[in-house]
């Protein structure tokens, strides 16, 4: 059945917007996680992001390994890249399976699929290993995240009340944003001190000699596996009522029943073109990854130059630039969840656009390295002003029947973009000691740096003519 023949009859809502006379409240956190599903979700996706950002700091480590700070810089960045790259091709695909499937069950499933490959790393995989093998697991794990994410996405609204997403949203960012700081931190200290510690764990136990890589790095993937399990675990544990499991019952089959799985591959696609809210709200947060993969690759650069003194810092240090970005984006998420249900969009998003172009050039002044992490602080703070009053909009705005297609696309354009500023900087700042100033990589530096504040600054433009005017977040609606 065709999109279009679905929006004549009525199927697919159309988008209903009021402006400022709503009746209805944000929740208080105590009642949100009164809503024990919801607590499940968020506790299990919070444990989940953890073990992701402590994987993380051990893959970085697996791959700078016996290299040089510049090559160790490029492979850190290449190591977002191939983990990125799946959401590229899987995406489109994804859609139709997070509409057509049970999305809790998806995500078990997916969580212990990527729990197994993590657990096998440390037994098959050495830092002699070429690099090439440490992208490719990287990668398969990124096709069970693909799906996962929109999966997420798509299926919150299912636990939560449209009156109570933004606040779910926020305290979902938070949650997201904070372990991203604990975890890089943890991560990266477990790395650099039980590196220390190998080879006296391994000649007094024997049975980690299975073992391939060093103590750290082990412990660090099986870390992350465990967090899998528990959170495939609490998703189990979720609690769906008989109302809501005939809906997604009806879903299923709706979606089924609407024509072959690659005609529907593109329905997120049309969906959007017809409707300019969620379209512009996808956009804007996809162009705010743009931004996002321009400066990773920036605040890497700058991490491994000036910050990092020998080989076993760099993980740590890695972790308080990244983690002090998550921390940025905790505390944006949690002032966007008060402040930003009735506020006009058209204003905020473009404010938080400015704001993110001024802090990056601040990186320019001539002050002390560390002043770096202050920078991704403020940063994060602005950032998550953006994803998730966007989030929101997109989550509200789109009717159940269609958001695994949505959001998969979503996904598909925000990560191509990110992929293509991921390639774009580590390409720009591999800079060398030459005469020439933009050969060099202080210049190069310099020029990325202006260059990522001038796309911010276009993003706010981008917001500024295509959000409606006087658009809250608390009249967006999906009428049914």
């Amino acid at each position: 059945m065709q999109l279009r023949e679905l929006t004549m009859r009525g199927t697919i809502p159309k988008l209903r917007i009021a402006m400022h006379s709503a009746s209805s409240s944000q929740p208080t956190l105590a009642q949100l996680f009164r809503n024990r599903n919801f607590t499940k979700f968020w506790v299990g996706q919070l444990i989940s992001y953890l073990g992701d950002r402590i994987d993380q700091m051990a893959m970085i480590g697996v791959v700078s390994a016996g290299v040089s700070q510049a090559v160790a810089a490029d492979r850190a960045n290449m190591i977002t890249f191939w983990a990125t790259l799946p959401y590229v091709f899987f995406s489109l695909v994804a859609g139709p399976i997070v509409d057509r499937f049970d999305r809790r069950r998806l995500m078990i499933v997916l969580d212990f699929f990527r729990a197994i490959i993590v657990v096998a790393i440390p037994f098959t995989i050495s830092p002699e290993h070429d690099v090439r093998v440490i992208y490719a697991l990287v990668l398969l794990i990124g096709c069970a995240t693909a799906i996962f994410a929109p999966a997420k996405s798509a299926f919150l609204p299912e636990i939560v009340p449209e009156e109570h997403l933004l606040r779910a949203n926020s305290v979902t960012a938070t949650m997201g944003t904070l372990t991203t700081l604990i975890g890089t931190v943890i991560g990266g200290a477990l790395v650099t001190v039980l590196a220390r510690l190998n080879d006296v764990a391994h000649q007094n136990i024997p049975a980690l000699n299975l073992i391939k890589l060093p103590l750290g790095l082990a412990s660090a993937f099986v870390i992350d596996s465990a967090t899998y399990v528990v959170s495939a675990v609490l998703l189990w544990l979720i609690v769906v009522e008989a109302r809501e499991r005939t809906r997604i019952s009806q879903r299923e089959h709706d979606v089924a029943t609407e024509g072959t799985f690659f005609r529907r591959i593109f329905d997120g696609l049309l969906f959007l073109s017809k409707r300019r809210v969620p379209a512009i709200a996808a956009f804007m947060v996809s162009w705010f990854f743009f931004i996002g993969g321009a400066y990773f690759t920036l605040t890497t650069k700058i991490v491994y130059l000036r910050l990092v003194q020998n080989e076993s810092e760099a993980p740590l240090r890695l972790g308080y630039a990244y983690g002090l970005l998550g921390l940025g984006l905790a505390i944006g998420g949690i002032i966007t969840g008060r402040v930003a249900y009735r506020r006009e969009l058209r204003k905020f998003v473009p404010a938080c656009f400015v704001a993110a172009s001024l802090l990056m050039l601040a990186n320019l002044l001539p002050l002390p390295a560390s002043f770096h992490y202050f920078v991704n602080l403020a940063i994060g703070l602005v950032a998550g002003g953006v994803v998730v009053s966007m989030e929101t909009v997109m989550q509200r705005a789109v009717p159940d029947r269609m958001r695994g297609r949505v959001f998969a696309f979503n996904n598909l354009l925000l990560n191509t973009l990110l992929l293509g500023s991921l390639l774009a900087g580590a390409r720009v700042l591999r800079g060398s000691d030459a005469g020439n100033f933009l050969a060099s990589i202080d210049g190069r530096i310099v020029l990325w740096t202006t260059l990522t504040s001038l796309l911010a600054l276009v993003g706010a433009v981008i917001a500024a003519i295509g959000l409606p005017r006087k658009l809250v977040i608390a009249e967006v609606h999906a009428e049914e």
